[in-house]
């Protein structure tokens, strides 16, 4: 090709033609973006997404949708809760959001009564709720109160020292309650048990009485069973003798002694026989998709009974390993003895009942041999807190207002199998090394021939 000036001044304008054109479709896409949103998920995990429990509770309101956060604009919870809204205004179009500085407006900060950084006021319907702190949970649980979606109660007896899901006591399990709240679950204590279960409970959750019951109030658990309410019991000492009548209307027996864990040192590094690490459970929708492991402290084992309704379908929900035994001596100092009634593991620690009740309703009971997993001093460890949400959302069948637990990322733990540990270890420790010595040996040969 010829190139002379006439040649020359078109390419020039070519190339100006082709910035100009590249710089304007670059506008155009910058402008676009300002006046549409285009959002995809790409992760396993779906963390940048709304669970779908969030989703199909926004899907359900059908009036406008009010949100006011209070934070500093240069707080780094502004841009978190301008990301967490985004989501939910993906899938429900009439939601107004504002971001108000409370040092610019502190008249606005007593009027909604905000006491924190960060605190949201979700308005719907003329009704306000407040949300502490800003997480797809708690923002959902709170849209869920007030679009009147609220599930039944969880009721727990009081006034016999039993365990309190509002207290901050080390035994008490005021944070598993206070992450039953977060996630739609009402919580209602029952002061005078002998006068029954409130008919609306959802469930009933027993934990660790400490003195005796009256009979009306053995009477009264009875009946709520025995018509079809649902039940969690935590098994605790002492509940072997106390609530006997319990586990036989259920036709479970609870074994004497304490599970224990003879290579608690040697894996936990603490000696404590007493603690028990679950990891392998049994196929059942409360722990199967359970991510990690849960720490038991004094877990006592159950077994079924003769007596057993053929009506109830009996699952096994947790269970220790072969090395763990029922010691029926000092659980601080154990030592297997068949003769003094010592059992070998593996042991059932958990169980679920169900029976249908008609065509669409079943009702549906878990026993856990041991309260303490759940314990404020406890709670934090592995998935013990996972465990019990799941525990409570399947005996409530998912019934919490905006029950949406966190979701962890799935790449979080590395599970592999016994023939890919032998491989990986033969091929770093043997395989490897091998080909570099031999690759140095063949070097040293061609160089000590040449």
């Amino acid at each position: 090709m010829r190139i002379d000036r006439h040649t020359r001044l078109w390419l020039h304008l070519n190339s100006a033609a082709t910035g100009i054109a590249l710089v304007l479709v670059l506008a155009l896409v910058a402008w676009l973006s300002t006046r549409y949103t285009l959002a995809t998920e790409w992760s396993t995990a779906g963390r940048g997404e709304l669970a779908d429990g969030s989703i199909e509770l926004l899907e359900e309101l059908d009036d406008r949708l009010d949100i006011v956060a209070f934070v500093r604009p240069d707080d780094f919870l502004a841009g978190h809760i301008e990301r967490l809204v985004e989501r939910y205004q993906r899938h429900h179009s009439d939601l107004r959001f504002r971001a108000i500085n409370p040092d610019a407006r502190p008249d606005l900060v007593r009027q909604f009564g905000v006491e924190g950084q960060g605190e949201m006021v979700v308005e719907y319907q003329g009704r306000q709720e407040r949300v502490a702190a800003p997480s797809e949970p708690r923002l959902s649980a709170a849209i869920a109160s007030l679009a009147g979606t609220d599930g039944r109660p969880v009721v727990y007896p009081q006034g016999h020292g039993e365990r309190d899901l509002r207290g901050e006591a080390n035994h008490d399990l005021g944070s598993f309650g206070q992450h039953l709240g977060d996630q739609g679950h009402a919580l209602e204590a029952i002061t005078a048990l002998e006068d029954g279960v409130p008919e609306e409970a959802g469930v009933l959750v027993i934990a660790g009485p400490r003195s005796d019951w009256l009979p009306g109030a053995e009477a009264a658990v009875t009946d709520w069973v025995e018509q079809g309410g649902n039940l969690l019991w935590l098994v605790d000492d002492g509940d072997r003798e106390r609530l006997d009548f319990l586990a036989e209307a259920l036709a479970i027996e609870i074994l004497p002694g304490q599970v224990v864990e003879p290579r608690a040192e040697e894996l936990l590094g603490v000696d404590n026989p007493r603690l028990l690490v679950l990891g392998d459970h049994p196929r059942h929708p409360v722990v199967d998709n359970l991510e990690g492991v849960s720490l038991f402290v004094g877990a006592r084992a159950l077994e079924l009974t003769d007596a057993a309704d053929e009506r109830w379908q009996i699952s096994q929900l947790l269970r220790s390993e072969e090395r763990h035994w029922v010691e029926t001596g000092d659980p601080d100092s154990p030592e297997f003895d068949a003769d003094a009634g010592d059992r070998r593991g593996p042991v059932t620690l958990g169980l679920t009942l169900t029976r249908a009740l008609d065509e669409t309703r079943e009702q549906r009971v878990a026993v856990v041999g041991n309260a303490e997993f759940l314990a404020n001093a406890y709670v934090g460890n592995g998935a013990n807190m996972e465990l019990g949400l799941q525990l409570v959302d399947w005996l409530t069948d998912g019934s919490g207002a905006g029950a949406v637990p966190a979701r962890a990322a799935p790449d979080q733990t590395l599970e592999l199998s016994s023939a890919q540990m032998i491989v990986i270890g033969f091929g770093f420790l043997v395989a490897i090394p091998a080909v570099w010595l031999g690759a140095a040996g063949w070097a040293w040969w061609r160089r000590r021939r040449g």
